[in-house]
């Protein structure tokens, strides 16, 4: 799931919630604009600590807020590591890059 366009991940929620992609695109801008604003929250700080530098447009907080949601979202196995594509065994893996 990870690597998505905004316009895709936009178009997977619309078709989940039976809408149009263009009436979530509005949706989704107006939501990030009221958390965006929302100083008070420390959700407006997380999301200006991805876009150190500059002001993001609503596809590349649509991509990030994807990315970090589906790495939050991924089960933990002890062993294993989840590195945004897939798992790796982390013991098998130093064993055979040391």
């Amino acid at each position: 799931m990870a690597g998505l366009t905004a316009d895709q991940i936009i178009e997977r929620i619309a078709n989940t919630n039976g809408v149009e992609p263009a009436v979530m695109r509005q949706q989704i801008e107006q939501a990030l604009q009221n958390i965006i604003a929302d100083t008070t929250q420390p959700h407006s700080f997380m999301l200006a600590d991805l876009f150190p530098g500059g002001k993001p447009t609503v596809d590349e907080l649509v991509v990030a807020l994807e990315y970090e949601l589906y790495d939050a979202m991924m089960p933990r196995f002890p062993g294993w590591v989840w590195d945004g594509e897939g798992y790796w065994n982390a013991e098998l893996f130093e064993k055979s890059s040391g």
